[in-house]
């Protein structure tokens, strides 16, 4: 051949394998546009998930929060009820201990108080045991006919023991006494203090019939006298005293009409 029948041949055989190069070439081009576009949409898929995830993890996160600050709210809300607690809880102690120390203070004074009652009452017993011994001791004198003794114990009990709660008895004693002495003024004096400041006592009768037989040997008062004994047989039918009183009226004059 020729030269430029060669030269043509061997453009022409360049071109040919350029073109098959080009074909391939694009082949695979498309090929991997392909892949890309499948990547491209597992992509898109993984952002769309993303996406959704996210959304879903706002919705999450913002309900978190709100249920964050309603625990923020209950928790500032219970530390302002724990603190109105703790004051309550401190007044409720400062009152407790207030009410504590008074009640102590009540139960030293009541205890002191109880202490102070029971030495009175000792000292009270020991004093009413003394004028129930001063008593007695005259009552078995009087009983002795030794008068001027009983007289004199009688005496030191309304003189020592005023208030004591043989009085009333120890005054009409005392009447008998004198009586036993033949002191009739000062007999009759006793049993009309009996008279006068102990109606209701059960020295009445005997009080009664030694006043009027006292003024009968005062040789005075023959009426007053009839009018106490008839009161005896008329208060105290059935006592002894009835008795002495009808002996001693048959005794005494019949009153002038």
């Amino acid at each position: 051949m020729t030269r430029p029948a060669s030269a043509v041949l061997a453009g022409a055989a360049l071109m040919l394998s350029s073109c098959i190069a080009t074909q391939r070439d694009m082949l695979d081009l498309s090929q991997q546009s392909e892949e890309v576009k499948t990547q491209v949409e597992e992509l898109k898929k993984t952002v769309g998930s993303l996406q959704a995830n996210q959304a879903d993890l706002s919705v999450s996160i913002k309900q978190l929060r709100e249920e964050l600050s309603a625990y923020t709210e209950t928790v500032k809300s219970s530390q302002g009820d724990m603190s109105k607690l703790s004051a309550k809880l401190d007044e409720l102690g400062a009152q407790l201990s207030g009410k504590v120390a008074a009640l102590g203070q009540t139960i030293s004074k009541v205890q002191s108080e109880g202490l102070e009652e029971q030495k009175a009452a000792l000292a009270e017993a020991k004093r009413e045991s003394g004028a129930t011994d001063v008593f007695y001791t005259a009552e078995k004198r009087l009983q002795a006919k030794d008068h001027a003794q009983a007289a004199k114990g009688f005496e030191q009990y309304l003189r020592d023991f005023p208030a004591g709660s043989l009085v009333d008895v120890a005054t009409y004693d005392l009447g008998l006494a004198y009586y036993g002495l033949r002191s009739w003024e000062k007999a009759g004096r006793q049993f009309a203090v009996v008279l006068d400041k102990y109606p209701k006592s059960g020295q009445t009768p005997g009080a009664r019939l030694h006043y009027a037989l006292s003024l009968i040997n005062l040789k005075k008062g023959g009426d007053e006298a009839r009018a106490y004994l008839e009161s005896v047989l008329a208060d105290f039918p059935k006592s002894a005293e009835a008795k002495e009183a009808a002996a001693a009226l048959k005794r005494l004059p019949k009153p002038k009409k």
